[in-house]
């Protein structure tokens, strides 16, 4: 039952992701005029929902711990690796592509911003209404 609570809880994520991708492609002209390259937005979108996927679900693991510190650990354990594995992925697309798009990066960087809020927003919930916590 708790498990189906955890699942109906993280739609918020795909849904945004599914939103996303959908306004990027559709967008895809206006964002041309921008010179944002929607490819690269695509692709951090992709990237970003499945590091928040992984996160979310390994910082379920830390609710149901019964030390205090562990989510509070976890949460800040979660954004750093998202924060490397994100400047990695840049870092590597600014090495193989032979023209950096600027305003791709900074979307990108707008929706690791999203992706970590509706995450922390949504364990927090869980936090709150967890017994052990209160």
């Amino acid at each position: 039952m708790k498990n189906r609570a955890y699942l109906r809880a993280f739609l918020p994520i795909p849904a945004f992701a599914v939103v996303a991708s959908v306004l990027i492609v559709v967008g895809t002209l206006i964002l041309r005029n921008w010179n944002t390259d929607a490819d690269i937005l695509l692709a951090g979108n992709g990237l970003l929902f499945a590091i928040t996927s992984f996160s979310y679900f390994l910082q379920l693991r830390s609710i149901r711990t019964p030390n205090p510190h562990a989510f509070v650990r976890a949460i800040y354990g979660s954004l750093i690796v998202k924060m490397v594995i994100c400047m990695v992925a840049a870092l590597l697309y600014g090495y193989l592509a032979k023209a950096v798009n600027k305003n791709a990066i900074f979307g990108c960087f707008m929706l690791y911003v999203v992706y970590t809020f509706l995450e922390v927003r949504i364990l927090l919930k869980f936090l709150k209404k967890s017994p052990k916590n209160a």
